[in-house]
């Protein structure tokens, strides 16, 4: 009995040193100094200039202009086809350089954060020749790059163009090995992230053209809705037939016929 009664004692003692060690750390763990707050970045602001804005054609946020109804009239048709599916990302594409993909993603874009019912974010994913930023006269110290390479915070790549409810991610410096890191986990981490992070946001990609390299092909996954610009009268045929051909299995919503006198045909 002697042996039984000095087991059992042992065992209380043993629970009671866990219970003891138990209680120590649950002190510690209540009494040690909160872990300091990720660091909150506040968006740079930098506003265009109405010269270059003008010199590159982007006229979506004038009041009295025949050119900003037409990218009205894009977002109202962009926003009932996104609403359709209850989607919020959208690729902006074209067959080739030089068809207008950059004006018209950025117009519509700017045309989107007008409309008070959401917010905008514009992602310059054209990284071997980004021209977002130029367009909307920003100088970007920081960009994707930074991020794929450095891991910069993307918040802290974030560009306000001076227009209320649009940010802009830009590029930075060049990535030439562009579909290789589209296709990377830290760029489907990214595109959720981006997609997630606010209900009312929509997602705009400016993509590169869909015949100049695989980039749109790499991405395609990660996209809700594709939207092709053509230049009219310049495009040819066959490669607006190459490009329906690729996006056979996305989500083409339309086209925009650019450079026309016609209105944009969008979702035919």
């Amino acid at each position: 009995m002697d042996r039984i009664e000095r087991a059992l004692q042992k065992a209380r003692e043993e629970r009671v040193s866990v219970a003891a060690n138990a209680a120590a750390e649950a002190l510690r763990v209540a009494t040690a100094p909160a872990a300091p707050p990720a660091p909150a970045y506040r968006t740079k602001t930098v506003a265009a200039s109405d010269a270059v804005l003008e010199n590159h054609r982007i006229v979506a946020r004038l009041a009295h202009s025949a050119n900003a109804d037409v990218f009205r009239i894009l977002r109202t048709k962009v926003l009932r086809h996104l609403a359709q599916g209850k989607h919020t990302t959208l690729a902006v594409t074209s067959p080739n350089y030089g068809d207008g993909k950059t004006t018209v993603a950025v117009n519509l874009a700017l045309s989107l954060a007008l409309d008070v019912k959401q917010t905008v974010l514009l992602v310059d994913l054209d990284l071997r020749d980004p021209s977002v930023d130029r367009c909307l006269g920003l100088a970007p110290e920081v960009g994707l790059s930074d991020y794929f390479h450095n891991d910069i915070p993307v918040a802290q790549c974030l560009v306000n163009p001076g227009v209320d409810r649009l940010v802009v991610l830009p590029v930075g410096k060049r990535l030439e090995q562009s579909s290789e890191a589209l296709g990377t986990p830290k760029m489907a981490k990214l595109a959720h992230e981006l997609k997630t992070r606010y209900p009312d946001r929509i997602v705009i990609y400016d993509m590169p053209p869909l015949l100049a390299q695989d980039d749109v092909l790499a991405f395609l996954p990660h996209v809700e809705a594709v939207l092709m610009v053509v230049l009219d009268g310049v495009t040819p045929a066959d490669d607006i037939r190459q490009c329906a051909s690729a996006l056979a299995g996305a989500n083409l919503i339309g086209t925009v016929l650019n450079n026309s006198t016609e209105d944009g045909r969008l979702g035919d």
